[in-house]
């Protein structure tokens, strides 16, 4: 861990008009910067190796790069070769970003950008339900850092597609996941096999790092399953919404409920109900303690063993948060 990563206690922010730092001060969250707002942010990551290396991808201009935090953004040259960068995935030496059409890129330490063209041709026959001339597009991509490491991709909307080698290779996830709008994909970290998708008709679980899957919804009216995290203590969260985001107009809105689970996702219990937006992201929090949510409403709440607070409020649309420098 890079000296920068000791002092990640800042949260960066995607949304829909712009990239949002908050720094953790006396108890509360301070905004020090805020730049994009001409871009409809989709994606975002931080370099594990070091805190302060910030990317974000947009609707339509590709990916921005920061090296200190957010002061200063560049786009990198090249740029991703499909502008349209809907998934982004940071791993020691490298980023991966998932565009639509569905295609899968990476880029190394600075060098070009290569195709992992299996992505492409896994993800052939999908499309997305509320504009059915569309194409499939790259959702969320997520790593399980078993040796060999196992990379998901989860297509919107095509189901999910597995490689065990590195992303050379991809295969197509079938067994028991019967829906193909997958749209976060949770490897567990302390829960050895576990792996979590949230999917617009319900939430599946596997105990074989994504062999064979099984449905396991909370109870309840709640179906669409929106965003999945681990905090650093192996608790599972879960966002889920009353139903999918074109009927968030209704007077209640999105009705959407945070899930946790202490053993592995096998029971679930609600830790807040009744968010007006959509839960649309989670990310652990500050020193492995619960986590953050970010909402479709421009919220950000704080959910640990001490409760649930709401710390940051009238931001746009919240697409993706991490904690970094």
């Amino acid at each position: 861990m890079t000296e920068s990563n000791d002092r990640a206690a800042a949260l960066h922010i995607a949304t829909y008009s712009g990239w949002y730092r908050f720094a953790a001060r006396n108890g509360g969250w301070d905004k020090t910067h805020k730049a994009l707002t001409f871009w409809k942010l989709t994606s975002l990551q931080v370099d594990p190796e070091d805190a302060g290396h910030v990317y974000v991808g947009t609707e339509h201009s590709g990916l921005f790069v920061s090296r200190d935090g957010g002061a200063q953004w560049q786009r990198p040259k090249p740029n991703v070769p499909r502008l349209t960068t809907n998934a982004l995935l940071a791993l020691p030496g490298a980023i991966l970003a998932g565009t639509w059409p569905a295609a899968l890129y990476r880029a190394r330490n600075g060098s070009a950008w290569q195709e992992l063209e299996g992505v492409r041709l896994g993800a052939t026959g999908g499309s997305f339900p509320p504009s059915p001339e569309l194409s499939a597009r790259v959702r969320f991509l997520a790593a399980d850092n078993q040796t060999p490491r196992r990379l998901f991709a989860a297509i919107e909307v095509g189901g999910m597609l597995v490689s065990d080698d590195d992303g050379a290779h991809w295969s197509q996830v079938k067994e028991g996941l019967e829906d193909p709008d997958v749209h976060q994909i949770l490897p567990s970290a302390r829960h050895p096999g576990v792996v979590l998708a949230a999917c617009g008709e319900g939430v599946y679980r596997s105990t074989d790092r994504g062999a064979r899957w099984q449905k396991i919804t909370p109870a309840g009216a709640r179906t669409f399953g929106s965003a999945v995290s681990e905090d650093g203590k192996g608790k599972l969260y879960l966002g889920v919404a009353l139903d999918r985001p074109n009927t968030w107009l209704r007077q209640e809105r999105a009705n959407a409920a945070l899930f946790v689970s202490a053993d592995g996702g096998v029971e679930w219990h609600a830790a807040i109900e009744g968010v007006d937006g959509g839960i649309m992201a989670l990310c652990p929090g500050l020193d492995g303690d619960g986590v953050f949510v970010s909402t479709s409403e421009g919220d950000i709440l704080e959910v640990n063993q001490a409760g649930a607070r709401k710390i940051i409020s009238g931001l746009p649309a919240i697409t993706a948060l991490a904690l970094g420098a």
